[in-house]
């Protein structure tokens, strides 16, 4: 994992640094860049989808010490989500960066879990506990509507796959 470094970012109360990891990268090749917001207070809902937007990321995930654990957010540029994996990630990164080595329990919306974290260098390695996960069977209906969307019918499915909505955290269709 690789940090790009930090930029200051301003809000009406609070003074943040928004870190930003490229997590599942090669060194410093690659990965899946994510914003990471640690503070003494989150900010509003609305504040966190600003600083997201602004990051331009696809999630960002702002994290509060509790003084057991932290609190985190998730944010996307559009929306609000209910967890991400390598935003979780880079969480690791910036707490192993901010607190040293160690393991941190993480309170998420609808889970509790932890991540690791650990500094080599310059470089970062992270793992998590993955939410409980969950599968069943996708609906028609929300087939029928992700098929149209992307402007596909049923007939350009295999059907040997069954279509399945996956919980891992957050929901996934399956196709």
């Amino acid at each position: 994992m690789r940090s790009d470094g930090a930029a200051d970012c301003h809000s009406r109360t609070l003074l943040m640094n928004v870190l930003k990891f490229s997590a599942f990268s090669d060194g410093n090749l690659g990965g899946n860049p994510a914003g990471v917001v640690l503070c003494d207070a989150l900010p509003s809902d609305a504040e966190m989808q600003r600083i997201a937007a602004e990051v331009g990321f696809s999630e960002t995930a702002f994290a509060m010490c509790t003084g057991t654990a932290w609190r985190v957010r998730y944010f996307s540029p559009e929306a609000e989500v209910p967890f991400c994996g390598h935003a979780t990630i880079a969480l690791g990164a910036a707490l192993a960066l901010a607190r040293g080595d160690g393991v941190f329990a993480l309170v998420l919306n609808d889970a509790n879990i932890s991540v690791e974290g650990q500094r080599n260098g310059s470089l970062f390695a992270a793992a998590l506990q993955s939410p409980p996960t969950r599968s069943e069977p996708a609906s028609d209906q929300l087939v029928g509507e992700a098929l149209e969307l992307f402007g596909y019918t049923v007939d350009d499915l295999d059907l040997r796959i069954a279509p399945a909505l996956a919980h891992g955290g957050a929901n996934h269709l399956v196709l």
